[in-house]
């Protein structure tokens, strides 16, 4: 038996009074959503009078996960919960409010159309008289008509012919334009029937809570769902004079519960509920030595190495299952509350809501690598504080102007935060190898060796001073037998810049029209029965 269905049976067991009961239907309205990165809890109430005992609360989602349910009561007694994905009781079923209005409306509109049918039938009569005017006109015997009368007579039964004939076109051309004017209306007539069928007989693949109660009171009733789900989004703008960093912050939001969510109070929370809550299991590391691999294989020889290294080992740990790609959290949870209520339709992409706005003090330097760029690029650097930044799509704006978009990464409360606001075509970069060599240092000796000169060039054709940070990189070793030594002109302000073996970082202003070089020298040795990798 299905773990939900197993547990709305020993619910019903613990109360077999229950299930013979004609509980009262009490729809739940729907009050507040807590929306995750994946997934939402919804939050429903329901009124109880005083004197039910049992309540049937139609309409939950269709396979309501009965571990995520929890049903809360205030001024009243709560006894047994049954969750109920089956065959729905009998149940008490007054007419709430919205089916009374529904039934009013439905009435109304037939009534309008009762009117309008009244009125064509009339413009119907009112026709056909004249029809048989015409006919009784045109029967007249004229036999016994004196030969002075004869010319009178007809005189006259022409003249009430053609009256007749007039009020007979007259009235079909009323009658048609009071057909078509009823068409309006029998649709609305047929809205109106199919909102109160819908509401008599809501769709029944929805489940149903069943509650004992005693006493008056509210009862809360929260689900957990998966479709549904809220990412954020900025407009980042850098305002390069202040040096100030403002964020504008928007929310995206999306449901396919099959339900609209409407005037709901709307919390986003960064906890995932919906992912595991206890860190991975790391297995031990098995490593083994063999004879070196041979330095050609036949073809026939390579084939069966790899079926070899296909079979699996007795010993071999599972491997691990891979993680989820979607987003990833630090520290404690955060909750956003938003201050106006909201509707949330079924089925809906996106749904941009603006969240608020957030300014950070940055520093603005210009960012050149050498080695795969030609133009420095503006970079901002600073610490975020408070709360952290979720990852989300951005769009940048400097000084008020557009230049681009990128992802902003998670950046926690405390992290530093780190943005590129575009190239700065005014810094240009240079770097040549005017000198390497490399090649036997004598018959004696017992080494190979490698230098290389390497020159770097920064400069400004801007009309302002720049803080400038220059990265280029050294090879390493970790080796004993290969040698690596460098040196520059001028030194290095940090070796393993960002904690990145052999990358090496220089700061400086330069000037407007100034230019700053640099010389990296390397040199590299090892063993003559060695081959440089």
């Amino acid at each position: 038996m299905p773990r939900r269905h197993l547990i709305s049976a020993l619910l019903l067991a613990a109360a077999p009074g229950a299930l013979f009961a004609a509980p009262m239907e009490i729809p739940a309205k729907l009050e507040a959503v807590t929306l995750f990165p994946w997934g939402a809890q919804v939050t429903r109430t329901i009124t109880v009078p005083e004197g039910v005992t049992e309540v049937l609360v139609p309409n939950l989602p269709d396979q309501t996960d009965p571990a995520a349910l929890r049903v809360a009561a205030e001024g009243l007694t709560l006894g047994a919960v049954t969750l109920i994905d089956a065959r729905q009781p009998v149940a008490e079923n007054p007419d709430t409010p919205q089916i009374a209005a529904a039934r009013k409306a439905l009435a109304q509109a037939r009534e309008r159309l009762a009117r309008e049918q009244d009125a064509v039938a009339r413009l119907g009569a009112k026709a056909a008289a004249a029809v048989a005017q015409i006919e009784f006109l045109k029967g007249l015997d004229t036999a016994n008509t004196p030969p002075d009368k004869v010319e009178e007579l007809a005189q006259a039964v022409a003249s009430g012919v053609q009256a007749a004939e007039e009020a007979r076109i007259a009235a079909e051309a009323e009658m048609r334009r009071a057909e078509a004017a009823l068409k309006p209306v029998r649709a609305a007539v047929e809205k109106a029937r199919q909102a109160l069928q819908a509401l008599e007989n809501p769709a029944q693949e929805r489940d149903s809570l069943q509650l004992a109660v005693s006493g008056a009171g509210q009862v809360t009733i929260s689900t957990y769902v998966d479709q549904a789900g809220w990412a954020p989004s900025y407009d980042i703008r850098l305002d390069s004079g202040s040096e100030t960093l403002v964020l504008d912050r928007y929310v995206s939001v999306h449901q396919a519960t099959g339900e609209d969510w409407t005037g709901v109070n709307l919390v986003l929370s960064t906890a995932r509920p919906s992912e595991r809550a206890a860190p991975s299991t790391l297995w031990p590391d098995r490593r083994r030595i063999g004879p070196p691999e041979p330095a050609a294989l036949s073809r026939q020889a390579m084939s069966k190495l790899a079926e070899f290294d296909e079979m699996p080992m007795v010993e071999a740990a599972p491997a691990p299952v891979a993680d989820r790609m979607d987003m990833q959290m630090q520290g404690e949870t955060v909750t956003y509350r938003y201050p106006n209520r909201v509707d949330i339709r079924d089925g809906v992409e996106d749904l941009r809501l603006k969240l608020d706005r957030v300014e950070r003090p940055v520093t603005v330097l210009a960012e050149a690598v050498p080695l795969r760029d030609d133009t420095a690029f503006r970079v901002v650097e600073g610490v975020n504080g408070g709360e952290p930044l979720l990852p989300g799509e951005a769009v940048l704006w400097l000084d008020g102007a557009l230049v681009g978009g990128t992802d902003l990464p998670l950046v926690a409360a405390g992290d530093k935060l780190r943005l590129g606001f575009g190239a700065i075509d005014g810094l240009k970069l240079k770097r040549v190898i005017p000198q390497a060599n490399e090649g036997d240092r004598g018959l004696i000796a017992k080494s190979n060796a490698r230098s290389e000169r390497v020159e770097i060039t920064a400069e400004n054709l801007t009309d302002k001073t720049w803080p400038v940070r220059l990265i280029d990189r050294v090879p390493y070793s970790e080796q004993e037998d290969l040698q690596i030594t460098h040196s520059a002109t001028p030194p290095e302000t940090h070796a393993d810049w960002d904690d990145k073996r052999g990358v090496l970082a220089w700061e400086f202003e330069l000037a407007p029209g100034a230019a700053q070089t640099i010389t990296l020298e390397t040199l590299m040795r090892w063993p003559t029965d060695q081959v440089l990798r």
